[in-house]
């Protein structure tokens, strides 16, 4: 690529000096033919018959047989020559010499507006190569004279020369100067993204620990390793959480499986013998298979949530999901003595999956209930702003500030003696996490030890009347 923009700009600054050349050369000619031009005007007006010689009228080609009057004319480099119509000198400045202007080898060259007469360049003259411009003398319809007038070509020559001498060592300056550039350019620019490159292709699955570390850059490369570092520092965290989440979900999985391969054991030995040993061997298996469906089924909910289609959402009323769970889940808050309250306004609509979201408020209260032994479990429900905000408020015994941080975690339990003697997944409010970022809200849990949890859900809602207006 650096080659490629070092060959397209050294090409444009060719086409620059060429252009450059060809423009100074014009000017050139044209200020030459003007000036011949003003000289040849200057000698036809003057050869005028004069009337006002003591000897009467003087004819134009006595005047041009004049010397004098051809050298008041002419100068260095700039010549002027008469001829009769038969070929015949009539006069010439004297800085011609013994050389002549007319010659066989000129070529035609473009007129200036205005002008009349030929105008010719001739590369090989008496006194070297010529710009010359020749007009007819006539006397009434007779030709009577030709005069030319031609300035040499050897000062615009060498001018030319040395312009083009300049441009072409410019152009070699130029052409060194990008190459080097590019050089730096490419060393500079193009070396990194290869180091990138290589770092990138060091990085496994097994190692992401490797880091670019360019804190000193403050251009677009410096910003792009950051941004490099920044993503393989959430692709360790990724790999970190997917490495502990299948640790935890084997070490989750292997108890219930331990004691369905014992019991199925049991049963191969003693089911015939002993109806006891057989019915608490069966009742293990359930519940144990029960256990086990349990993890499953949330673990197939946070893969879900980790890639909802939002575009399979739909108009939820928030409220009547909430109500619906605080009946389906009352009895078994009144088994364990508490009080299960409602408190919830008018209906709030929001965007979401009505399955996913149910799960929110069923996983939350299952939770309060779970870990409360006595006192009340609160679900309310209000609108705040533009959102919808759900509380659910247990007087259980309050989470230790240390475990806030990761009750969200999968099978994190900020008791884990305590919670192996109640029942559940560790994974309850991991998919709540899940669900409520896949919703686009947020969630946070403030604890007293002692007197209870709160866990705050919000998510955005959403106005009904605009939403049917608009469909």
């Amino acid at each position: 690529m650096t080659l490629w923009f070092a060959g397209v700009l050294a090409l444009v600054l060719l086409v620059f000096a060429a252009v450059a050349f060809a423009g100074a050369r014009r000017v050139l000619f044209v200020s030459l033919a003007q000036r011949i031009d003003s000289v040849a005007t200057e000698i036809l007006v003057s050869v005028k018959p004069s009337v006002n010689s003591p000897f009467g009228p003087v004819s134009p080609i006595t005047m041009l047989a004049d010397p004098s009057l051809l050298d008041s004319y002419a100068g260095p480099g700039l010549y002027i020559e008469a001829y009769n119509p038969s070929g015949y000198p009539i006069g010439k400045s004297s800085n011609l010499g013994a050389a002549n202007l007319p010659s066989s080898g000129y070529q035609p060259w473009r007129a200036l507006p205005g002008t009349s007469g030929g105008w010719g360049v001739a590369e090989r003259t008496d006194v070297g190569p010529v710009l010359s411009h020749w007009h007819t003398i006539r006397s009434g319809t007779a030709t009577i004279a030709t005069l030319y007038v031609a300035e040499s070509l050897g000062y615009t020559e060498q001018t030319l020369k040395a312009l083009a001498i300049f441009l072409a060592g410019g152009w070699a300056i130029a052409l060194v100067l990008i190459a080097s550039a590019s050089f730096l350019l490419a060393r500079t620019a193009i070396g990194p993204i290869n180091e990138i490159s290589r770092a990138a292709g060091e990085i496994g699955g097994e190692d992401l620990g490797k880091r670019l570390n360019w804190h000193g850059r403050r251009d677009e490369l410096g910003a792009l390793a950051q941004t490099f570092d920044a993503m393989l520092g959430r692709l360790e965290a990724a790999f970190a959480r997917e490495r502990r989440f299948i640790a935890d979900a084997s070490h989750e999985l292997k108890t219930p499986l331990t004691v369905i391969n014992a019991n199925a054991q049991m049963l191969e030995r003693w089911a015939g013998r002993d109806e006891r040993s057989r019915d608490e061997a069966i009742a293990a298996i359930r519940s144990e298979s029960a256990a086990m469906a349990q993890i499953i089924n949330a673990m197939l909910t946070l893969a879900k949530t980790d890639s909802v289609d939002q575009s399979a959402f739909e108009i939820v009323d928030l409220r009547a999901i909430v109500q619906d769970v605080a009946a389906a889940l009352t009895p078994s808050a009144k088994k364990k003595g508490l009080n299960l309250e409602t408190f919830c306004a008018a209906a709030i609509a929001i965007r979401g999956e009505p399955s996913l979201l149910r799960q929110l408020v069923l996983n939350l209260t299952e939770n309060a209930i779970k870990f409360t032994e006595f006192g009340s479990v609160t679900l309310a429900l209000r609108r705040s702003g533009a959102n919808a905000e759900l509380e659910v408020r247990d007087t259980g015994p309050g989470i230790p500030q240390a475990a806030l941080d990761h009750v969200f975690e999968r099978f994190y339990r900020a008791d884990p003696a305590r919670s192996r003697s109640i029942e559940g997944t560790g994974l309850g409010l991991a998919v709540v996490n899940n669900i409520v970022r896949a919703h686009g809200g947020s969630i946070r849990a403030v604890s007293d030890v002692g007197k209870g949890t709160t866990i705050s859900v919000i998510l955005p809602a959403i106005e009904l009347v605009e939403e049917n207006a608009a469909s």
